[in-house]
């Protein structure tokens, strides 16, 4: 269960959570959460915010990737993620349904 492994997901979480609150004077942190299902929304704000000259904050975000696919579709687009596979492994990759 998630309490369970909290410790050790704790543990993985942290330095990755202090590398993206490194790369600002507030040491903030944006979270987001994406399944492959809402992958072309990750694409168009990302695509979006570089089109913006917004890349900077786009290191302030730390991307919760509920699948290997969203993950490795966020780190080639130059997001910080985290993914679990104990904890997100069994969570759906497609979009919610209507």
């Amino acid at each position: 269960t998630y309490i369970d492994s909290l410790d050790g997901v704790l543990k993985q979480l942290d330095p990755i959570a202090k590398k993206v609150a490194s790369h600002n004077d507030n040491n903030a942190v944006v979270v987001m959460v994406c399944n492959f299902g809402q992958s072309e929304l990750l694409l168009n704000f990302v695509c979006n915010a570089r089109r913006k000259g917004l890349t900077d904050v786009l290191s302030n975000i730390l991307l919760f990737a509920t699948d290997e696919e969203t993950q490795q579709l966020a780190e080639g687009l130059g997001l910080t993620t985290f993914f679990d596979e104990q904890n997100f492994g069994k969570m759906p990759k497609n979009a919610a349904r209507q």
